[in-house]
């Protein structure tokens, strides 16, 4: 068992053992992926993947990296509650068309530079699977909620993704060092459209300071650099692309209005910038969009967590994810 590993789960396990526990779904309710797919490298193998500490280990930076413990084991600790006929990968065809082949190395993804890949988990996942692989970042998951059915959002998405690209990045790992630069995965779907009803299984969730290193962390360990991808737009005629180089004028500041950032992160990430961190925002979509590469995010003057932390559910198990309860009553 890896250390890390076991200290994530002992946690976990404590942590459920101090709070009252909350009512498990139905292991035969949840449904991850499709059983009979084959995985990234067209193959059965992601069958070795299927305990929550095999899929963690592979998807997690390399032990003693400084950024190992932001790895969070929420997600993949309930991959154990699922029963092993009810698992399977992500379909092929479910992964965006533009990163099915080999990406190009972005020549803007430095040692100094730290990617946060904040999109659709699918999206999310695949790009992360590709960068990679390319041996210039090692990633650090942040999915922090429990996949139930009558969830208001579907994590079991992202976990059928972690495992259609898990026998990838155990071959890639094997190439990476310590000291390669983070990049966090992320579901850019974890707060959820709505507050939902009583009876749903409320498992929004947010980035908190857990998962989010400060930037002494990331200035000591030679950050300088934040790039946040997303889905959105760029919003200025393209460079022409010549070979894998994007030629003509650097876009302007102002030209990338059309990406938006997390409420959870705002404010977070102003603070990074007002310390001294440089922070560019990646239109995500397309292989002319990855070539361009990153231009300066527009960030609030006056940022500010734009997020009611106390509305979401927090899990006795730890993360989030509980029932949502019925109103109470009173009488005046």
């Amino acid at each position: 068992m890896s250390r890390l590993w076991s200290i994530l789960n002992s946690l976990l396990s404590w942590v459920g053992r101090i709070r009252i526990p909350i009512p498990r779904w139905r292991k035969t309710d949840v449904l991850v992926g499709d059983p009979s797919a084959l995985d990234a490298l067209g193959s059965t193998r992601w069958k070795d993947f299927t305990t929550a500490e095999r899929l963690f280990d592979v998807w997690a930076p390399l032990p003693g990296s400084v950024w190992e413990p932001f790895h969070c084991a929420t997600l993949f600790a309930a991959l154990d509650r699922i029963p092993p006929q009810r698992l399977g990968p992500l379909p092929e065809a479910a992964v965006p068309p533009w990163l099915r082949g080999e990406l190009p190395a972005p020549s803007w993804l430095d040692r100094d530079t730290w990617l946060i890949v904040d999109s659709p988990p699918v999206l999310s996942i695949a790009v992360a699977a590709q960068v990679a692989s390319l041996r210039l970042a090692q990633p650090v998951c942040t999915f922090d909620n429990w996949p139930n059915p009558l969830g208001l959002v579907r994590p079991e998405r992202a976990l059928a993704a972690l495992l259609h690209f898990a026998p990838w990045l155990e071959h890639a790992r094997r190439g990476w060092t310590a000291d390669l630069p983070p990049m966090w995965v992320c579901d850019g779907e974890r707060l959820g459209w709505a507050p939902g009803r009583p009876g749903q299984f409320d498992n929004r969730y947010f980035l908190d300071d857990s998962i989010l290193p400060g930037p002494a962390v990331l200035m000591h360990a030679g950050i300088r650099k934040l790039v946040y991808a997303t889905l959105g737009s760029v919003e200025s005629p393209p460079s022409k692309i010549v070979g894998d180089q994007a030629v003509g004028p650097a876009p302007a500041p102002e030209v990338q209005s059309g990406l938006k950032v997390s409420p959870d992160l705002t404010a977070y990430l102003a603070e990074l910038r007002r310390a001294g961190i440089e922070v560019q925002g990646l239109a995500l979509g397309s292989l002319d969009r990855w070539r361009l590469g990153p231009v300066p995010l527009i960030l609030d003057t006056k940022p500010r967590d734009q997020v009611n932390r106390g509305s979401f559910f927090r899990s006795s198990a730890g993360g989030f994810g509980a029932p949502i309860p019925e109103p109470s009553s009173s009488s005046g």
